[in-house]
């Protein structure tokens, strides 16, 4: 048997990107859950001194995850490469995106993980992530607490999401692959049907802006294969052929 060093960790492909975080302890926190939990990729954007005494204390045998961990100045950077982003929040907010319980989240998670990289976004301590942070993410996620008092330090929250995502990693089914499409490629498609919608002279009560947003939030239930994405593109392609064939009577 190799050394435990050399095992492979079934998570290893997840990124905890922790955006703007303010305290050094509360990012030593998150590195000794990543290392609880088998997670080595730690992605700050533009976060306080992480290599403090207080961070490096919190840590407790974790300080490489904090001395290797990417610092960037936006999260656009850190999810460069990213299959699958999650954002995560307190707050209920009227974002048209689709919310999930951290059990939810591993789920689906652990589909895409094995063989992709994907990301767990957390916010800042006092106001967590910007809306047009949460837009930059595929998924929502909040952890249900009491509503009288539904405050949780950055380090239990992270922790949280990590216990679900190691016992998700118990009950998977590692045979199957999803081959999820990227986010560049769901842009591409959204594009698309926005170009259909224009061509079509669709009138909606919202702007389109605010149109798309509940398309996304649609798509956003379920995932898209690199497949599904082709298949539609297709279906858009003929609907265009249509439309513009039509005009040209």
């Amino acid at each position: 048997m190799p050394p435990a060093s050399h095992l492979r960790s079934p998570l290893q492909h997840v990124k905890i990107i922790l955006v703007e975080p303010q305290t050094p302890g509360n990012v030593g926190a998150v590195a000794r859950a990543m290392k609880n939990f088998g997670l080595t990729q730690l992605v700050l954007v533009n976060p306080c001194d992480y290599l403090s005494e207080e961070a490096r204390w919190m840590a407790v045998h974790a300080e490489e995850i904090l001395e290797s961990a990417q610092t960037v100045k936006t999260l656009e950077k850190a999810l460069e490469g990213v299959v699958l982003a999650v954002a995560t929040t307190a707050r209920k907010r009227d974002t048209h995106f689709p919310s999930f319980t951290p059990k939810e989240t591993a789920e689906r998670i652990c589909e895409v993980s094995a063989h992709q990289p994907v990301a767990v976004v957390f916010g800042r301590e006092r106001n967590g992530l910007l809306n047009e942070e949460i837009y930059q993410c595929q998924i929502q996620s909040g952890i249900p607490t009491f509503h009288q008092h539904n405050s949780l330090n950055l380090g239990q929250a992270v922790m949280v999401y990590l216990y679900e995502l190691y016992q998700a990693t118990l009950i998977g089914n590692p045979n199957f692959i999803w081959d999820y499409a990227h986010p560049s490629q769901m842009e591409k498609l959204y594009a698309r049907i926005q170009k259909i919608l224009e061509l079509s002279e669709f009138k909606s009560r919202k702007t389109i802006d605010n149109f798309m947003l509940g398309v996304k939030r649609v798509f956003g239930r379920t995932p898209f294969e690199d497949r599904d994405v082709r298949l539609f593109h297709k279906i858009f392609q003929e609907i265009e052929f249509f439309i513009k064939h039509r005009s040209k009577k």
